[in-house]
């Protein structure tokens, strides 16, 4: 693909996600009080009669722009695509093997090393070694950020769930102690409630995924994750209720820092340190919900938790405890496939290969 070329499709595809996510936001009760929104809605409802398509009227807004502007976001990237895969084969096959090997190995690293500091302390017997105190006094504070992390992107799920359904968001917090709490208006709640459980594992479940099987775009991702949680914190982040700024500081930090990964770190550091981040933070949100099967009543003062809220509201039959182990199954599953599709697979194809070959 001529660079022309793909400069134009890569226009096209700012341009159709831009449709979408400033379209959705610019007519949400975010903006202006929604009267924008309400004033298109008019309007599309007046062309849907004149053109007799009463369904284009009924249509909600975040639809509506989805629908228009995902098509051309879809033809863009299978064109980007069939562009990069033209690229690639006429590039030197062993320099892809060796990138893709050395990301794999790299990832069964980083998984190896998630596992190891998500069971510090928690080994039975453990307390009795000196060298394992230390060890797990040196290391368990480390997982401190990511649980504050993980909060973080929990409430900023249910805040662009409220978004992209139309509503409209009010604020974000996060406490010292890893609580937090997103404000909402309007939207839907039935995707909004489980948005910010599901909504961190499946962060975690496709930032494995893309690091592990598309190395090349991890510094890419790296900084646009850095930025799209910087923007996220400016915007919408607020103090908790003691005037802690804890979620200005998490939220600038971790987006600072992955910025500054992938524009400075070479590719090996960053595949390796945002896969430990996304299972980390996958483990997290499946160990939120464990947690709620077991105490299904966990909540913050007279706020319900999630699961119970949507129980209670869609699910009279069901109660939250098994609410919540519906989406720890989910959870669990949209893991499972990171790391199955992200590694095993891959890996399991390699040494396919190079048995063939020795034959």
């Amino acid at each position: 693909m001529h660079r022309r070329t793909r400069i134009i499709w890569v226009l096209l595809l700012l341009a159709s996600v831009a449709w979408i996510g400033l379209g959705s936001y610019l007519t949400s009760e975010q903006f202006d009080g929604g009267n924008l929104g309400s004033e298109l809605s008019s309007e599309i409802q007046s062309l849907g009669s004149e053109i007799q398509v009463d369904a284009l009227g009924q249509l909600p807004l975040p639809v509506f722009f989805l629908a228009t502007g995902l098509p051309f976001a879809v033809i863009s990237i299978f064109f980007l695509w069939r562009g990069i895969k033209q690229n690639a084969s006429a590039s030197s096959t062993d320099a892809e093997a060796g990138i893709r090997r050395q990301a794999l190995f790299v990832s069964l690293l980083a998984l190896l090393f998630a596992l190891f500091l998500w069971n510090i302390g928690d080994r039975p017997g453990q307390a009795a070694a000196a060298n394992v105190d230390f060890l797990t006094a040196t290391l368990a504070p480390l997982l401190w950020p990511v649980r504050l992390f993980v909060t973080f992107v929990h409430e900023a799920g249910h805040s662009l769930a409220a978004l992209i359904t139309g509503g409209e968001i009010l604020g974000f917090t996060i406490s010292p102690n890893g609580s937090g709490l997103a404000r909402t208006a309007g939207g839907y709640p039935a995707l909004i409630l489980p948005a910010g459980y599901l909504g961190a594992a499946l962060f975690g479940s496709l930032l494995f995924f893309l690091t592990s099987r598309y190395p090349k775009l991890t510094r890419g991702l790296s900084v646009f994750l850095g930025l799209s949680i910087i923007i996220l914190t400016v915007f919408f982040s607020e103090r908790d209720a003691n005037g802690n700024i804890t979620v200005q500081l998490v939220g600038i930090g971790f987006g600072v820092a992955m910025v500054a990964l992938g524009w400075l770190a070479p590719r090996v550091i960053n595949v390796f340190l945002l896969n430990t981040l996304a299972i980390l933070t996958g483990l997290n949100a499946v160990m939120d919900l464990s947690y709620l099967v077991r105490n299904p009543g966990a909540g913050i003062g007279d706020i319900m938790n999630d699961a119970a809220a949507f129980a209670a509201e869609y699910t009279p039959l069901l109660p939250g405890s098994v609410v919540a182990f519906i989406w720890s199954a989910v959870a669990v599953l949209m893991l499972g496939a990171a790391v199955y599709f992200g590694l095993f697979k891959p890996v399991g194809g390699e040494i396919s290969g190079a048995v063939k070959g020795k034959n």
